[in-house]
């Protein structure tokens, strides 16, 4: 690459950060994060208006469109965080929001909206249009219960469902979180005037969708490396620290290895993605990382269960929540993201591996 990409984050990008971690620190602590999940608090009317207050809604929405204009690295930046803390609120589905209301011309008054935390928007793809009614099944939408407006991003443009005339079902999710499964057959939507560029517009709401949730899962992976390096030095046996057994020392290097490996993947496909656009190598970047970002996920979550014991499985420790987001995460990124099938036919298109003297073809 000819123009070097610079990795030290601004002090704009390190400011919100800073302010981001000090009310996760608040709000997110480990007693009342568990008293907000059993009390179904997800969602909580007042950790979404300081949540937009911070300016949370608005990074996505591009500076033409009144948003903040903020690229991957921003986006990213914001995820770590909340995942580290394992946030509960539905910020990537506010981000794939403000990113597809961005191309539409008449969506002025929805965006500020979104912005300032008056109303929530889930999105959804795979949905099919005819004559402005939305058809299709959609299944553990995240942010979809309490949504106050499905956005339903199609081929032909970007339709907007008025959530009370759908009939949802909660669906509570293994991240702590809520999901929805509803059926629309011919529902009436509005369609919104995007351009020329919708289906650029469209990709990038996608391939944000994947960068994000790779780097929440790496700020969940921070945390369990912490905690569990914490539980470490505190807990003893036989007399002793676990955390001077040099097995243990060396459990806990492979799991600081592979939250190390998840860094390297989030960056390499957030700075892809801000410099190549959504494009087939955003893409491939894109796939490696979630496949990458997986794997290290699950190194970190079955070794930090491992060295708690008992107490790892149990919701004492918030380690349990922690095993819980990242293998939610696995989950997701084999059931849908599907990074492997993905990366091979990006490989696959490419044919670079005709010009190679180990891969080439009988």
């Amino acid at each position: 690459m000819e123009n070097r990409v610079n990795l030290a984050f601004s002090a704009e990008q390190r400011q919100f950060a800073d302010g981001l971690e000090r009310f996760c620190e608040k709000r997110y602590a480990f007693e009342n994060r568990r008293r907000m999940v059993a009390a179904g608090q997800w969602g909580e009317p007042l950790t979404w208006t300081a949540l937009a207050e911070m300016g949370c809604f608005g990074i996505a929405v591009a500076e033409a469109a009144g948003g903040f204009g903020g690229g991957a690295i921003e986006i990213g930046l914001m995820l770590r965080t909340l995942g580290r803390f394992l946030a509960i609120e539905p910020v990537v589905t506010a981000v794939v929001a403000g990113t597809l209301l961005s191309a539409a011309s008449d969506a002025e008054d929805h965006i500020a909206a979104l912005i300032e935390g008056e109303k929530r928007y889930a999105a959804c793809f795979g949905l099919s249009d005819v004559d402005g009614r939305i058809s299709g099944q959609v299944r553990n939408l995240s942010g979809a219960w309490g949504a106050d407006h499905i956005l339903a991003a199609t081929d032909a443009g970007l339709f907007l469902i008025d959530a009370g005339v759908v009939v949802m079902t909660p669906v509570p999710l293994l991240d702590d979180t809520v999901g929805a499964d509803f059926m629309l057959d011919a529902v009436p939507a509005v369609q919104l005037a995007t351009g020329p560029d919708w289906s650029w517009h469209r990709n990038l709401a996608v391939a944000r969708n994947v960068m994000a949730r790779g780097w929440q899962a790496w700020g969940a992976m921070e945390g369990a490396v912490a905690a569990t390096s914490e539980y470490m030095r505190t807990r003893q046996q036989f007399g002793r620290a676990l955390g001077t057994f040099q097995t243990v020392q060396h459990r806990v290097a492979e799991m600081i290895v592979a939250a190390k490996e998840a860094e390297s993947a989030a960056l390499l496909g957030a700075l892809v993605l801000e410099a190549a656009g959504p494009g087939p190598e955003a893409q491939r970047a894109l796939a490696a990382m979630t496949a990458r970002v997986a794997a290290a996920a699950a190194i970190v979550a079955e070794t930090a269960v491992q060295l708690h014991g008992g107490m790892g499985v149990s919701d004492e420790l918030d380690i349990a929540a922690r095993f819980r987001h990242l293998q939610a995460y696995r989950l997701l990124a084999d059931a849908e993201f599907r990074p492997t099938e993905q990366y091979i036919a990006h490989a696959l298109d490419f044919q670079r591996h005709r010009h190679s003297a180990l891969l080439i073809e009988g």
